[in-house]
């Protein structure tokens, strides 16, 4: 080994030795300041089971279904009453129940509507139960679109829902036949207001504004109301769309037989007159009062099988036969309004098949249906048309645009609206 190798080995365990001394010679950490680590615990694991409540089901049911006990079902049932009306729990309320890994039930969460939710919990003092607000989102949103194939087909086809192709059809329905006038090429364009939860569109508002394009004309509405009025529809005018008579009971079903003089009965084999239209349906169809009146009878008539009579204004009468069922209240001497479901299609009688058979008379003459009843409701006052025609002004236009409403364009909408912008 060379001298100046020598040397660096000497230096580097010259430097071995005075790191050593340092370390030894360094006072030890106090305990306190030495470092700590700590690992919080792992959250013990939960699982959801969700599912809906069925037609005929009851809550116990349908948290049984959801994972809770024969024996536990009862005390959280109890629970859920205290904040909820079990009477009243409509099909398709969602239960989901939180479990943990042992299987124990230890919260349940209900939704009976968009607005809020039912909480049961398991706590250190038993069970409890709350109701909360569900996080909403609204926007007012115009809808536009064309008929292909159906109303629904072509509300789908905008992303909204059934429900909404429902109330367009509402709107409109003295005006147009939604089982017989609807073709192709119509179009349609409404303002309403749009609830989303989480992301999904749970509700819609009152529809604002609308128009229906069906064979070249067009049909308006606008929602309007004043002192002493409840919210209801005029076209551009200010003339009320609401008619004395529905143009048909039932929505989106086919007409299958009309008035006659002669028709051939398809069971007796001869030919009778046939009073009344009929509509062809599913069983279960809901079939709806087509003016406000009174029940005047209520049960079962020989070929007519189960059937409704309702006495209305001016003389007239409606019938409604071969039901299924009544809807519940529906007996002799109860009022009944315009639109309200009576009772449900079905085959009772003589019926070759599921439909309902509906006819008017005026003073104990039978008139064809589909030519009667196009009076129109009460016009808006002469005093409330200046403001009314300053509101359309407003609305009408948006109808021309697509898509959601800025926000400023909502409060400007909102400031002086004579109706409740938001549901």
């Amino acid at each position: 080994m060379s001298l100046g190798e020598r040397g660096l080995a000497a230096l580097a365990v010259l430097l071995l030795l005075l790191v050593r001394w340092s370390v030894l010679a360094a006072p030890p950490l106090p305990a306190d300041t030495r470092p700590v680590v700590r690992i919080a615990p792992l959250p013990a694991p939960t699982f959801a089971r969700r599912a809906a409540l069925q037609r005929g089901e009851t809550l116990s049911q349908l948290a049984a279904r959801v994972g809770l006990s024969s024996s536990e079902v009862g005390s959280w049932v109890s629970a859920a009453r205290g904040v909820l009306d079990l009477r009243t729990l409509p099909v398709g309320l969602t239960a989901e129940a939180m479990t943990d890994i042992h299987g124990t039930v230890r919260l349940l969460r209900l939704t009976p509507d968009w607005r809020t939710t039912v909480v049961v919990e398991q706590g250190p003092g038993g069970l409890s139960a709350r109701r909360e607000p569900r996080p909403l989102e609204r926007d007012l949103v115009v809808v536009e679109g064309t008929v292909r194939t159906s109303l629904f087909d072509a509300m789908g086809a905008t992303g909204e829902g059934d429900s909404l192709a429902l109330e367009l059809a509402d709107l409109f329905q003295w005006d147009i036949d939604f089982h017989r006038e609807v073709r192709q090429g119509d179009s349609f364009s409404l303002l309403v207001e749009r609830v989303r939860s989480e992301g999904r569109v749970v509700a819609y508002g009152p529809v604002l504004a609308a128009t229906y394009t069906n064979r070249g004309t067009t049909y308006t509405g606008v929602r309007y109301s004043f002192a002493g009025s409840q919210d209801s529809y005029y076209d551009r005018l200010g003339r009320p769309l609401k008619k004395q008579f529905l143009k048909a009971p039932l929505r989106f079903t086919r007409l299958s037989s009309r008035f006659s003089l002669a028709r051939l009965h398809p069971i007796l084999g001869r030919r009778l007159p046939h009073w009344g239209v009929d509509y062809a349906a599913p069983v279960g169809t809901p079939v709806m009062a087509t003016a406000d009146g009174v029940v005047t009878f209520a049960g079962w008539r020989g070929g007519e099988g189960r059937l409704v009579e309702i006495r209305h204004a001016g003389g007239f009468g409606t019938a409604y036969l071969h039901l299924s069922r009544f809807a519940t209240g529906v007996r002799p001497g109860v009022r009944v309004s315009q639109g309200q479901v009576v009772g449900f299609v079905g085959s009772t009688g003589m019926s070759t098949g599921p439909h309902l058979d509906y006819r008017i008379t005026q003073n104990g003459r039978h008139l064809n249906p589909l030519t009667i009843g196009k009076e129109p409701a009460p016009p808006l006052p002469r005093s409330e048309l200046p403001r009314f025609a300053t509101w359309a002004e407003r609305v009408l236009p948006l109808l021309q645009r697509g898509g959601v409403l800025p926000a400023e364009g909502v409060a400007a909408l909102q400031a002086g609206a004579p109706i409740p912008i938001h549901g």
